[in-house]
């Protein structure tokens, strides 16, 4: 109810209460959930007008915004004028930015980005690294998937099963069955129990 939402906060400035961060963030991510990108961008822009009202949450909401509904150049942009705005980018935003390009089939900036995020003292979670292996795995790029998973389980990461099932579908989509069932028949001696996904993942695979 986004036009609702707007009508409220001129309401708010009709009777002098000025819209904060919180505010005009709000409204900025009901625009991206409705895909008005552009309005979107418009209150990011009347934002920063108002001087160091943008954030890195901001940002963040822009960047997903536009990477959901697959404009991706538009958010590497915001990600560019954050440095600019001197602001950091967290965990959340390189997550983001590797997914949208991931997802757009753009893996060699995804690899880039995910790279740059380590140098730039951004420690990855299991969310970048699941984004990762998606981007890896959608890509034909399974032997990088895997070597990143071993690298997973060198740094002691709680793999879950929403990774296993990454691998296991990027194996059999690669015509990799017995690798999968490999990986499949492995799961419970790493202390992760298949779930409805997995066992679909395989029957479907096992089927073709």
């Amino acid at each position: 109810m986004v036009m609702e939402a707007k009508s409220v906060v001129e309401m708010m400035i009709q009777r002098q209460i000025q819209p904060n961060l919180v505010t005009y963030n709000s409204l900025m991510d009901g625009y991206c959930l409705r895909g008005e990108m552009d309005e979107a961008k418009n209150v990011f822009d009347l934002m920063i007008s108002k001087g160091s009202m943008v954030n890195v949450q901001s940002c963040n909401i822009l960047i997903n915004g536009y990477c959901k509904h697959k404009k991706i150049d538009e958010a590497k942009n915001i990600f560019q004028e954050m440095h600019l705005m001197e602001l950091v980018p967290n965990t959340i935003t390189y997550n983001t930015l590797i997914d949208g390009f991931g997802k757009a089939g753009r893996i060699k900036e995804a690899e880039k980005l995910f790279s740059q995020m380590q140098g730039c003292g951004q420690l990855p979670d299991v969310q970048t690294y699941t984004v990762i292996l998606d981007a890896l795995c959608s890509n034909q790029k399974l032997s990088k998937a895997i070597e990143l998973l071993r690298e997973m389980k060198d740094k002691k990461l709680e793999l879950n099963i929403v990774i296993y099932n990454i691998i296991i579908e990027g194996l059999c989509k690669a015509g990799e069955v017995q690798s999968a069932k490999d990986v499949f028949c492995g799961l419970s001696s790493q202390g992760v129990q298949p779930d409805v996904r997995t066992y679909t993942i395989m029957i479907s695979g096992l089927c073709k």
